[in-house]
């Protein structure tokens, strides 16, 4: 289903049929579709690139178009927004290791010096940080992330990097996403903008009532979604245990 679809259906629900409002409808609908692709880790939204690094590269840009993905993707290349996990491989070797990511304050807590790019310094990226977005016409709108490898790598090597797409709208903007017109690739999507969209023209009418039982809707229907991320697709359920943190020293006792 695409966005003018949506809007068509959404118009035709609440009796609107003039152009003006249907165009004002599929601006409704992509900007649904931005926030709901933001809201959550969607299987859908994950892609994979690779980029060679270089012995004493400390910062790595994500310029590569995604090369593999979980969704059958809509025609256009895309860029990461963000890397979620990445793997290093030095030149020649056929397995690589993990790079998780981490926090800025902990290398400084821990150890401040593992920041230097020297020599002594040196040796199989471990971690890594995100750094500052790398702007530019050739990038898009919003840009493509950056990370710095800690400690700086002290060979050649490949990173491949799992990472979260960008949507349509935050690498083209508004204008050209409603041009181009694609379908949406999150899978059963389509219920919750209609909820959304049929609100926000309600909202538009200064129907307020009205509008926030669709937004009511809309929510339960990205719930609905959630769900189906969990019970309908191949996962590893894990039990992680939580604590509540209003235990008293008599419950230890």
């Amino acid at each position: 289903m695409k966005p003018s679809e949506v809007a068509q259906a959404a118009c035709d629900k609440l009796s609107f049929t003039d152009s003006a409002t249907l165009a004002l409808a599929k601006k409704f609908c992509i900007r649904r579709y931005s926030m709901i692709w933001d809201s959550c880790l969607w299987n859908d939204t994950l892609g994979v690139v690779s980029t060679p690094v270089t012995d004493g590269q400390e910062l790595v840009t994500i310029s590569q178009y995604v090369t593999a993905m979980y969704a059958s993707g809509t025609g256009y290349n895309m860029f990461l927004d963000f890397p979620v996990a990445s793997r290093f491989t030095v030149s020649g070797d056929t397995d690589g290791i993990e790079v998780p990511a981490a926090e800025w304050v902990s290398f400084f807590q821990l150890d401040p010096n593992t920041w230097n790019n020297v020599d002594s310094r040196k040796s199989t990226p471990g971690n890594f940080v995100n750094w500052t977005r790398v702007l530019g016409v050739s990038y898009g709108q919003a840009g493509v992330p950056q990370i710095k490898l800690i400690p700086t790598p002290n060979t050649d090597g490949t990173l491949f990097i799992l990472g979260k797409k960008q949507s349509q709208m935050r690498q083209f903007g508004e204008a050209q996403t409603i041009s181009n017109d694609t379908n949406f690739e999150l899978r059963g999507v389509e219920n919750a903008l209609m909820a959304y969209t049929e609100g926000d023209l309600l909202e538009y009418s200064r129907q307020y009532g009205k509008a926030q039982a669709k937004f009511q809707e809309g929510a339960a229907q990205v719930s609905i979604m959630k769900d189906m991320e969990r019970g309908q697709q191949q996962q590893i359920s894990r039990i992680i245990p939580d604590s509540l943190y209003d235990y008293t020293f008599q419950d230890i006792l």
